[in-house]
C-alpha cells in the first residue's frame, strides 16, 4: 500500500533544514515514528501525540518533483491503529546528532493502517514535499530491497498458475482422446 501523503512541516524541522542547507549539506530523514494520536498536526509540534516507537526507513529514493518515496518495516509485537505518522532528520546541535520532528501527518478521522503483533506492518509512504526546496531533504536508509520480500509469495503463485494450466491442458487431451473436443 502507497499511500500519498502531505505532512505538516514542523517549525523545528524547517530550521533544522536551513541550519543543514546553510552548513552545505542536506538534511537525512533517518526514521519514521508511527503512533495512534488522532488530530490536526500544526507547525509548532515537537512530538508525536501519542508515539509508540520510532523505526528505521527500510529503503528510500528521490522521486522528483519533491517527492520521496520511502518504505518502513513494523516487525514489533505491538498490536495498535497507526493514526499519526512522525518523520524525523538528524539534526547537529552543539555536536550532538539529535533526532528532530521535521514533519507528521494524521488526521482526526482515518487511521493509515492497523498493525498486529502477529504480522509485520509494511508501509509505504510518498512523501510530497512543498514546504521547502526539492533538493534540501534526502533519506538515509537501510538498503533493504523489499521487493525480495514479496518473491516467495511471486513464486507460489506462479507455481499455482502453472498447476492450472497443466490440469488444463491433460483435461483438453483427454477430451480429444475420447474424441469429444
Amino acid at each position: 500500500m502507497s499511500t500519498i501523503l502531505q505532512p505538516t512541516i514542523t517549525t523545528a524541522g524547517l530550521e533544522a533544514v536551513f541550519n543543514a542547507q546553510r552548513n552545505g549539506f542536506q538534511a537525512k530523514i533517518c526514521k519514521v515514528g508511527l503512533g495512534t494520536g488522532n488530530y490536526v498536526p500544526d507547525q509548532g509540534r515537537r512530538q508525536l501525540q501519542n508515539e509508540v516507537h520510532r523505526i528505521m526507513v527500510a529503503s528510500g529514493e528521490d522521486k522528483g518533483n519533491a517527492q520521496i518515496h520511502m518504505s518502513v518495516i513494523d516487525d514489533t509485537d505491538h498490536n495498535f491503529w497507526v493514526n499519526e505518522v512522525g518523520f524525523y532528520i538528524e539534526s547537529e546541535a552543539n555536536g550532538e546528532t539529535q533526532e528532530v520532528l521535521f514533519a507528521v501527518y494524521s488526521h482526526p478521522d482515518k487511521p493509515i493502517a492497523f498493525k498486529s503483533e502477529e504480522v509485520d506492518l509494511l508501509l509505504a509512504f510518498d512523501l510530497v514535499l512543498t514546504g521547502v526546496p526539492a533538493d534540501a531533504v534526502t533519506i538515509v536508509d537501510n538498503g533493504v530491497n523489499l521487493n525480495i520480500l514479496i518473491a516467495p509469495e511471486l513464486a507460489k503463485v506462479g507455481a499455482a498458475q502453472i498447476n492450472n494450466m497443466t490440469r488444463h491442458l491433460k483435461q483438453k487431451f483427454a477430451l480429444m482422446e475420447k474424441g469429444l473436443l
